[in-house]
């Protein structure tokens, strides 16, 4: 499974259409395979494979453009380093700078 097109799926499902959502659910969060796609929703193997690629283009170029993912895994990152940095005894003005940096990633 590709876990980063499952992240953009989450992130960017509500600006693909219905059809592209319901196949890209069925094949990422139900790990149904095209030909049990095919089944579900009425169009050919191959259809369903073209509507795959062409969405997961799709959500890279939403990603090319703003960035949404990586934004997501970069607070990640950061509040866990600042949860390490809180129990590890740091010194609180080290921490309230480091919290404010995030929030300034965030505008």
């Amino acid at each position: 499974m590709n876990i980063e097109m499952v992240r953009l799926f989450d992130i960017y499902f509500p600006l693909l259409n219905e059809r592209q959502r319901e196949i890209l659910s069925l094949y990422y969060n139900e790990d149904e395979s095209l030909s049990e796609i095919s089944e579900n929703v009425g169009i050919t193997r191959q259809g369903v494979r073209d509507c795959i690629v062409k969405s997961e283009a799709l959500l890279r170029s939403y990603e090319n453009s703003l960035g949404l993912s990586q934004k997501y895994r970069h607070i990640v990152n950061e509040l866990s380093e600042i949860a390490k940095n809180i129990s590890e005894g740091g010194s609180p003005s080290d921490i309230i700078n480091r919290i404010n940096a995030l929030i300034g990633t965030l505008y």
